[in-house]
């Protein structure tokens, strides 16, 4: 296995030109940044700055909450001015952000840094995806949508493998270290956009007879774009919505696992896709991403399945479990963000693709929203298993839309 991998990654980042090969080797160093403190804020927030989970949660509420007013207008900005200002800005107010949770003390502080954050995080997602849609002929999109989240995941499994070895259960100044590197990797990664010369990633030149101006009334009336969104974002509220929240304090609160366990869990979950990326998209090659993007709901509640079986195992094993639940999640995750990118660039013209990657950003803005709060409130209340079965059932929900939006395009 160890001999096929690289000549499968091969395949794919032989399709890369220069200006996409920085695009997705920033993106690799920014990941493992935010691998190494993803799973760990509420965490860190709980633990060593004495925060309630139901803060914590607010936490993460406020912050999606900012990222779902802000998607909108940094979409038209990209229509307007091009993704590459864009997201040289977003990730500058990231790197500060990062920077920032290592000095917090205070609710207001936590509220603020937050902000920040999600002030920028918004403002990476929609321009980064219409730069490598660009930087992209239309047949290999696919796999290179497939390429980038599997090179983005590489770092994220580095990252918590990283964090796994550095952080001491009670130690703040190992919780720092973390949010210091993380701020210099979203540097990087800055300093790496702004060396990308190629014009295709600056204001857009309308071809002839093409629309030089969009707006969200255009988008709106796609009526398959819109139902790729819903689908989404209810997929999203059950699925990445609740990860970073949820699986950590099931883990170390529910189980009693050690914040270690996280590391592992999360690398399961991401070395599972760097492995097996290549061989999904194969498969997905020959098979409709309509088609492909329905088995999402099913891969995902299995997932959930598995972590409620969990606790009905002893604590070695239960940790396991969580670890096969996360390996289980990946193979949904590496059907999803391959084909869900490329549909919605299919589906939208030129003149509203920032919009439309935005609309897109906007489910994870949401499901950042919900997730977390339903979260809060469940583990709150000492529901903790009346949780899992939300999530399994709420995973199942999104499947009759995606039949629907299948029937709905001409040919699927």
């Amino acid at each position: 296995m160890p001999s096929l991998i690289p000549a499968s990654i091969r395949e794919f980042t032989d399709l890369l030109n220069p200006s996409s090969r920085r695009l997705l080797i920033g993106l690799v160093l920014n990941s493992m940044g935010g691998g190494m403190t993803m799973s760990l804020l509420l965490v860190y927030l709980h633990d060593l700055r004495g925060f309630t989970n139901t803060f914590g949660g607010l936490v993460l509420s406020v912050g999606a909450a900012v990222s779902l007013m802000a998607s909108g207008p940094y979409g038209a900005l990209v229509d307007r001015i091009g993704p590459k200002k864009v997201l040289a800005a977003g990730l500058l107010l990231e790197s500060a952000g990062a920077f920032s949770w290592s000095l917090v003390t205070t609710h207001w502080q936590a509220m603020a840094t937050t902000v920040l954050v999600s002030l920028g995080a918004s403002a990476v997602w929609s321009p980064q995806m219409v730069a490598l849609t660009r930087l992209t002929p239309k047949e290999h999109r696919q796999k290179i949508f497939g390429l980038n989240f599997m090179l983005l995941n590489l770092g994220l499994g580095l990252g918590s493998l990283i964090a796994a070895s550095i952080i001491s259960e009670g130690s703040l100044q190992s919780f720092k270290i973390l949010y210091y590197v993380d701020s210099f990797t979203f540097f990087a990664y800055f300093a790496i956009v702004i060396s990308i010369n190629s014009a295709l990633i600056g204001k857009y030149v309308p071809e002839d007879k093409e629309e030089a101006k969009g707006s969200y009334r255009d988008l709106l009336s796609n009526r398959p774009i819109i139902l790729l969104a819903v689908s989404g974002l209810v997929l999203m509220t059950f699925g990445y919505g609740v990860l970073a929240s949820g699986i950590p304090l099931y883990s170390t609160q529910y189980l009693g696992l050690s914040p270690k366990w996280l590391g592992v869990i999360f690398g399961a979950n991401t070395f599972s896709i760097v492995i097996f990326q290549p061989y999904v998209l194969r498969k997905l090659s020959k098979r409709s991403k309509y088609s492909a993007i329905i088995s999402v709901g099913a891969f995902w509640a299995a997932s959930w399945a598995v972590v409620g079986l969990s606790a009905l195992l002893p604590m070695f094993l239960a940790g396991l479990a969580i670890c096969i639940s996360q390996i289980i999640f990946a193979f949904g995750e590496m059907i999803w963000s391959p084909s869900a990118p490329t549909l919605i660039n299919e589906l939208s013209p030129e003149n509203i693709r920032g919009r439309a990657n935005a609309l897109v950003g906007l489910q994870w803005s949401v499901s950042g929203v919900l997730g977390p709060a339903i979260t809060g409130l469940m583990f709150g209340a000492g529901l903790e298993q009346w949780w899992v079965l939300v999530m399994f059932l709420g995973a199942l929900l999104p499947i009759p839309l995606l039949i629907r939006l299948r029937k709905m395009v001409p040919g699927h």
